[in-house]
Parts: C-alpha cells; sequence; structure tokens
C-alpha cells in the first residue's frame, strides 16, 4: 500500500468521523431545542412531583446551604462585600440599607441535573467503549455542577451591580440560555476527544 493510498485513507476516515460527530451533536441540540419550550411546563411537573415526594426538605436544608458557601466564598474571594446565611446573600449597598438574595430550593439547579440526563439517553446510545462512556458521564456531572455554580455567581453579581429588577430577568432568561451552550459544547467536546467506539474484529 503506498503512502498517498494510506494518506487518503486516513483523510477519509477523519471525514467520516467528523460527520458522524457533527450529526450527533446536531441530534442532541434538536433534542434540546424541542425539549425548551416545553421547559418552563415540565419544571413545574417536576418541582410538583419533588415537592410530594419530599425531596424539596433534603434540597433546602443541605443542598442551598452548601450552594451559598460555595458561592459566597467565590464572592468573598472575588472582593464582594457578601454575608453568607443559612438560606441567602447579603451585603450592604452603597446608599445605605441592606440587599438580600434568598436561594430557595427550586433555584438550586437540579432541574439542569435533569436536563443533562435527558441528553445522556441520546448522547451514549452509540457503540463506545465502557471507560469512556463513564469519562463522559464523570466530565458531564462535574460539568454540570460547575456550570450551576457560575450560574448562581453571574446572577448575584447582576443583582449587586445592576439591581434587582433586571437580575430577576436574567436569572429566569440566562439559565436556560446557558444550560443550552454548555450541553452543546459538553457533546461536542466529548464526541471529538473523549468517546471512543468500541473495536469491531474483522
Amino acid at each position: 500500500m503506498t503512502i498517498q493510498t494510506q494518506s487518503k485513507q486516513l483523510r477519509f476516515k477523519v471525514l467520516t468521523q467528523s460527520k458522524k460527530t457533527l450529526s450527533r451533536v446536531i441530534i442532541l441540540a434538536i433534542l434540546v431545542l424541542l425539549i425548551l419550550p416545553f421547559w418552563t411546563s415540565f419544571q413545574d411537573l417536576l418541582t410538583q412531583i419533588v415537592m410530594k415526594v419530599g425531596w424539596y426538605r433534603s434540597l433546602q436544608n443541605v443542598i442551598v446551604p452548601y450552594e451559598l458557601r460555595v458561592i459566597g466564598t467565590l464572592l468573598t474571594i472575588a472582593g464582594f462585600p457578601i454575608r453568607v446565611g443559612g438560606a441567602y446573600l447579603e451585603w450592604t449597598k452603597e446608599g445605605g440599607g441592606n440587599e438580600v438574595i434568598y436561594l430557595a430550593w427550586n433555584c438550586v439547579g437540579w432541574q439542569t441535573l435533569v436536563l443533562f440526563v435527558i441528553t445522556l439517553i441520546t448522547g451514549l446510545s452509540g457503540k463506545h467503549t465502557l471507560a469512556s462512556k463513564c469519562e463522559t458521564l464523570a466530565i458531564g456531572i462535574l460539568g454540570t455542577y460547575l456550570v450551576n455554580v457560575l450560574r448562581l455567581v453571574i446572577v448575584v453579581v447582576v443583582y449587586f451591580f445592576i439591581g434587582r429588577p433586571v437580575g430577576i430577568i436574567f436569572h429566569d432568561y440566562f439559565s436556560n440560555l446557558l444550560t443550552l451552550s454548555w450541553l452543546f459544547f459538553f457533546w461536542y467536546f466529548t464526541y471529538n476527544y473523549v468517546l471512543e467506539d468500541k473495536k469491531i474484529d474483522a
């Protein structure tokens, strides 16, 4: 086999893999876009289920204080005069008085994790090695957590500099945009650099 023939085969293999990766990412993007218009209603349904089951108590009593400490620590390191309470963040405004942001259990980001799990059903359905699937799952969980923390930090920063009305709007609409962007980047990255196809014996 000549070097030229090997080079053509390599280019064909790379092109085929790129097309396969692109098609998978597009399918996942379409899936997320189809879900998002119904996401608010779906969130309401999930919220009702969580409330009936009683899981919200664990979220409020365990997850909320933990995330507040993480957010407060990051903002303090960044130089923000933030005070952290059991379920709120507080700071003194320049004009006097205190500004308080309460973090409810329904705002901690568990809905983003649910959406991520939904995309896993399609994303990991291919014939990939078990090790690469485990790596993808680990990266996805860690990344989703970090993106959620980033989301909450940015929301507080917007509250701090611009005010509550803009902060509320930003909180309501920015979350979905950030979630979509994260999922698109995550699956593009994992299909290109993490997931490995199983070797099929000839």
